[in-house]
């Protein structure tokens, strides 16, 4: 797990410095470059190692002839199979690492080899040989990769702040990511919060030649459950499940857990202690205050985690998380790379730091269990919209009878936002249950100022075409779809890639291996979803290994009491960040907009909190990037 950055173009080595500074936290335990001077192409590493920790396996790395030179971010784990293949038809290795693996495989088989892989990656390979550049991300988007191609130039780096560095890029603000932030919280699509600066989308990869001109390629796509499945055993997921667990323990560190107290994370590190010794898997839980204004659902994970703990006899370590919010929050956003409203991010941060306190480089999560086999409440909304619209009037006669429930507790709130959505037709719920907030699309999409230029107003923009290819599948499915496609890419899997980097911690998602996204897909609805329960077969597969209490637990959100933040020790930034003065000044908001959404939020009349919290936000990423400076053209470029 590393950090990789470069450039095609008329750059010099102070640029690729001045990247590779912005993510030396990717890296701290070593840091190289590599240059082509004849065909102006540079590119650098910053080293975390996990995987042979000598020099010898520092990068970039070359092949013995020179042709080609990689920087790769992330792990292989089946880079032993791999290299034993390759080892039979003949080669020769100079080192134990993933990377040259992963190096000459790619010298055999060229864009071929993505096929082979299981991992998390993001990598650039350099052919000197034809002064091609070729880039990669994996297949779920574990692993982040940015770039920007320019008008005489391309540049790529593992985040998005390596590339504001360069004075060639411009700092336009993406209006439509701007509004697609508003309305999901986060952007499901290559936009980034710069018009310059695109995110290479998870299974993609792109070649790039030597004029700087881009060809990017798909060469994985999700599958789509077939039109009947039938019943999976509960067993098969439960050995498949050791399987991945097993692969992805590989390393030569240390290796420790999330454990959060649900069934995911407590599923993954029960599978662990079969794998190793138990006192060895030291494992970490958020401990969060609970909420005491029944606005918000948080606070029990620790009761949980410690009762796991105590089954498997393994160490837990608690880690507080009632640090000054206000005072993290602008050095939160900008390293997130995205103005994203979740405080989650920082508690993921704390649990690395720990983590690395305890000499740990590498966490495993349970992160993509939600997505895969249920466990979010718009899945259990779809699932009754679907029970509902079986029968005439059904819907629409229950959306009356519940919409109107009050916001300011979690109850009501969840009855009225399904009111809400039961009223709606299927893909109109489905776009909207995607949303953070029950704030009508309509008014989401007046809260973006007209004169801030030119955006794709359909607010449903960044699902239209997965809604076309998923209509034939239950609405749950669809929205498992869209959570595979851009929640968890765009969301989860960006903030926890993000803050645990900043720690030099890798974490690693085993829920996402590839094996266990095809085997959710031939699962049927009925073994994931119930009206009274999500993640059935996954409950089912571990109920002789999680504790009843666990398997029992309704879903709970990791992160902070939101609400009542905003309503309390936040109430002076969310009303400084929305004055009409500040965003006449900015330009990207409509004020009298804000000022609706700002009485819906004070009076309690709609859950607009988290869209009012990404205004804030999006406030303090562009104050952020406003005073981090770029270096000056002279300094970037040699003298001609």
């Amino acid at each position: 797990m590393c950090g990789i950055a470069g450039f095609l173009g008329p750059w010099n080595d102070r640029l690729l410095d001045a990247m590779l500074d912005q993510i030396a936290h990717r890296g701290p335990d070593g840091r190289g470059i590599w240059r082509d001077r004849e065909a102006n192409f540079a590119v650098g590493h910053a080293r975390l190692s996990i995987i042979d920790l000598s020099l010898a396996a520092n990068q970039p790395m070359h092949t013995a002839d020179g042709r080609y030179v990689i920087s790769f971010n992330g792990e292989i784990y089946n880079f032993k199979e791999l290299r034993r293949e390759l080892e039979s038809a003949g080669l020769v290795f100079r080192t134990k690492s993933d990377t040259e693996v992963l190096l000459r495989l790619f010298e055999c088989e060229g864009q071929s080899c993505l096929r082979r892989l299981n991992g998390i990656f993001a990598f650039a390979v350099w052919d000197r040989a034809l002064r091609h550049l070729f880039i990669a991300r994996d297949q779920l988007g574990v692993k982040p990769l940015y770039y920007a191609a320019i008008p005489h130039g391309f540049l790529f780096a593992s985040e998005l702040k390596a590339l504001t560095v360069c004075p060639d890029v411009s700092r336009d603000i993406d209006v439509g990511s701007v509004a697609n932030h508003v309305a999901f919280v986060w952007s499901s699509s290559a936009s980034t919060m710069l018009k310059a600066v695109r995110k290479l989308r998870p299974g993609h990869c792109a070649w790039i030649d030597a004029n700087a001109r881009l060809t990017i390629e798909q060469y994985y796509e999700i599958p789509l459950p077939p039109p009947s499945c039938e019943r999976v055993e509960p067993a098969a997921l439960l050995t498949l499940f050791d399987s991945v667990v097993a692969d992805q323990m590989v390393a030569d560190v240390p290796i420790g857990a999330c454990l959060s107290g649900g069934v995911d994370s407590s599923a993954v590190v029960a599978s662990m202690c079969r794998t190793t010794d138990p006192a060895r898997v030291v494992t970490f839980c958020a401990s969060v205050p609970k909420d005491r204004t029944h606005a918000d659902n948080f606070g029990d994970d620790i009761i949980h985690a410690r009762g796991m703990a105590r089954r498997l006899e393994i160490p837990l370590v608690e880690v507080p998380t009632t640090a000054q919010l206000v005072d993290q929050l602008p050095q939160m956003l900008w390293e997130l790379d995205e103005p994203t409203g979740d405080f989650a991010a920082l508690q993921t941060r704390m649990i690395a730091a720990e983590a690395r306190r305890h000499g740990i480089k590498v966490l495993l999560t349970g992160t993509g269990g939600d997505d895969l086999f249920t466990g979010y409440g718009r899945h259990v909304a779809a699932f009754i919209w679907a029970a509902l619209d079986q029968i005439p009037y059904a819907r629409r006669l229950t959306s009356r009878l519940i919409s109107r429930f009050r916001s300011d507790f979690v109850l009501g709130r969840r009855l009225g936002r399904l009111g809400q959505l039961l009223a709606l037709s299927e893909e109109e719920m489905l776009t909207e249950a995607m949303s953070f907030s029950s704030w009508p699309a309509g008014e989401r999409s007046s809260l973006v100022a007209k004169a801030a230029g030119q955006w794709q107003a359909s607010h449903s923009a960044p699902f239209s075409w997965l809604l076309g290819k998923t209509r034939e599948l239950h609405p749950v499915e669809r929205l498992l779809q869209l959570d595979l496609h851009g929640f968890l890419p765009d969301l989860n899997l960006n903030y926890t890639d993000k803050m645990g980097m900043q720690e030099g911690v890798e974490f690693r998602v085993p829920l996402l291996d590839l094996r266990l996204v095809a085997f959710a897909m031939r699962t049927p609805v009925s073994q994931k979803i119930g009206l009274w329960q999500t993640k059935r077969i996954l409950r089912e597969a571990m109920a002789a290994r999680v504790n009843g209490a666990i398997l029992r637990r309704a879903k709970q959100g990791f992160g902070v009491p939101l609400r009542a933040w905003m309503a309390g020790p936040a109430r002076s930034l969310v009303a400084e960040m929305t004055s009409p003065r500040v965003l006449a000044a900015r330009g990207l908001f409509d004020p009298a907009a804000v000022a609706r959404l700002r009485n819906a939020f004070d009076q309690n009349r709609s859950d607009v909190a988290f869209m009012l919290f990404t205004l804030v936000c999006i406030e303090i990423w562009c104050r952020q990037l406003s005073c981090r400076p770029s270096l000056a053209s002279t300094d970037a470029r040699d003298a001609a």
